[in-house]
């Protein structure tokens, strides 16, 4: 079977990405989602330059950096957003990922355990503390 360039999870053949971390797995799909990314970084940057406090828009800047490969950029929008809406779990979850793709594996554990005490139950951040463990 087939593995992801990236995170080296099993794919099947014929997939454009990856089901595990979303990295394109051909060049043409790579590239149609480098222009959509990136069409969709600038329109983030603008919104957030007109309305600095708009969490959401941070949330999804920070989105765009982590698909786009450019985790430090997505950490330091998670972190806004956890200082904008500090109980929104799924913006520690994204940091958890971001750090932990930059190998800042104990802050990623950190990131990942927060939001795990404010959702318990999301089985989605148990994988991810779990997948951290196994890395660091």
């Amino acid at each position: 079977m087939p593995k992801c360039p990236r995170c080296s999870a099993d794919v099947a053949e014929g997939d454009s990405f990856c089901r595990a971390c979303g990295a394109a797995l051909d060049s043409r799909a790579q590239r149609r989602r480098s222009r959509t990314v990136e069409q969709l970084i600038a329109e983030y940057v603008q919104r957030i330059a007109d309305h600095p406090d708009d969490d959401s828009a941070h949330y999804s800047l920070g989105l765009a950096y982590l698909y786009n490969g450019q985790p430090a950029a997505a950490a330091e929008q998670f972190i806004e957003v956890t200082k904008l809406a500090p109980d929104f779990a799924d913006a520690y979850a994204k940091l958890a990922l971001a750090w932990g793709r930059m190998g800042n594996y104990a802050q990623a554990r950190q990131a990942i355990e927060r939001a795990r005490q404010l959702q318990p139950d999301r089985d989605e951040f148990r994988q991810i503390a779990e997948r951290l463990q196994q890395l660091s």
